[in-house]
C-alpha cells in the first residue's frame, strides 16, 4: 500500500534562495513514514507504550531538480518488507502532474527499549504492512559499502542547539542531513552545483549531553565522503555526489522566481 501527502513547499522548507533544502525533503520522507505506521495502527505512541522504537539506520536521496517555495509537490511512501531486525521503506516525490523531482530509500532498526539492544520486527507488526516490492534504485542501500573513518581535508564545529533534540532526547536523522548540507555549501558548492545523491549511515547517537560535534570531508574518486564525529565517537559518515551541471538545473528553475505569493 502507498501513501501519498500532498504538500506546499512553505517558508520553512526552502533557503535563501528559494529553494528546497536537502534537510527539508529528509524530514517530509520521515513525517510521511510516521502518517502510514500510525494510520495502521503501529504509530510510534503505540510502539512507545510496548517499549520500541524504529531507529533510522540507512538512508538515500537522490534529486532531479529542486523545486521552489510555493510549489506543490506530492510525497509518497511505501513498506518494501522486512527482514530480521530491518524495515525496508522507499520514497518519492513528484509534481502534481507526475514529473519526478526525488526520490529515496532506507532501511530502519527495531530497537526494544526493555531489553536495550535491536530486535527482530515482531510479526504482528510487520503483517500490519501492505508491503510493495517496488525499489526506487536499481542498487540496494543496505548494500551500500560506508567510508567509516575519514581523515577530513576540510571540516567545521557544529554547535548544538535545543531544538536539534526530538522526543527521544537525540539529535533528530534529519539534522544530521543538516550538518552535511551546510558544510558542503559553505566548502563544495562554489561552482553551483547543487547535491545530486546523497548517503548516511547513523552510527551513534548524538544524546542530550553533547554540546557540539564535528563534520568533515574528504574527497576520493568524484565522491565527497563525509563523517559527523566527535575526539571519540563517529556518529554517520555519508557522501555526495554534485549534479553534472548546476546551470541546467538553474535555468529548470528560473521559473519559479516569477510565482506570486499571497
Amino acid at each position: 500500500m502507498k501513501i501519498e501527502h500532498h504538500h506546499k513547499i512553505g517558508f520553512f522548507d526552502v533557503d535563501h534562495q528559494f529553494k528546497l533544502r536537502v534537510q527539508s525533503v529528509a524530514r517530509f520522507f520521515q513525517e510521511i513514514a510516521v502518517v502510514h505506521s500510525t494510520k495502521i495502527g503501529v504509530g510510534p505512541e503505540v510502539l512507545l507504550e510496548k517499549g520500541f522504537v524504529w531507529f533510522l539506520h540507512r538512508l538515500e536521496i537522490e534529486f532531479f531538480r529542486y523545486p521552489m517555495l510555493g510549489e506543490d509537490i506530492v510525497i509518497t511512501t511505501w513498506s518494501r518488507g522486512f527482514e530480521g531486525v530491518k524495515g525496508f521503506r522507499e520514497y518519492r516525490i513528484h509534481t502534481t502532474s507526475q514529473v519526478e523531482i526525488a526520490r529515496g530509500s532506507s532501511v530502519w532498526l527495531f530497537y526494544d527499549f526493555k531489553r536495550k539492544r535491536i530486535s527482530r520486527v515482531p510479526g504482528k507488526i510487520s503483517t500490519r504492512y501492505a508491503v510493495e516490492k517496488e525499489t526506487s534504485f536499481d542498487t540496494e542501500i543496505n548494500d551500500w559499502e560506508t567510508c567509516g573513518k575519514i581523515q577530513p581535508e576540510q571540516e567545521m564545529d557544529i554547535s548544538l542547539r535545543y531544538s536539534d533534540f526530538d522526543v527521544n532526547g537525540h539529535v533528530n536523522n534529519t539534522i544530521y542531513l543538516g550538518f552535511l548540507e551546510t558544510l558542503y555549501q559553505r566548502t563544495i558548492n562554489t561552482n553551483g552545483r547543487p547535491i545530486r545523491n546523497i548517503k548516511i549511515r547513523f552510527c551513534r547517537e548524538i544524546d542530550r549531553t553533547k554540546e557540539r560535534i564535528r563534520c568533515g570531508w574528504h574527497k576520493t574518486n568524484g565522491v565527497y565522503q563525509f563523517n559527523i564525529f566527535d575526539d571519540s565517537t563517529l556518529y554517520a559518515d555519508a557522501e555526495i555526489i554534485p549534479m553534472e551541471c548546476g546551470n541546467d538545473m538553474e535555468k529548470e528553475n528560473r521559473w519559479g522566481k516569477d510565482l506570486k505569493y499571497p
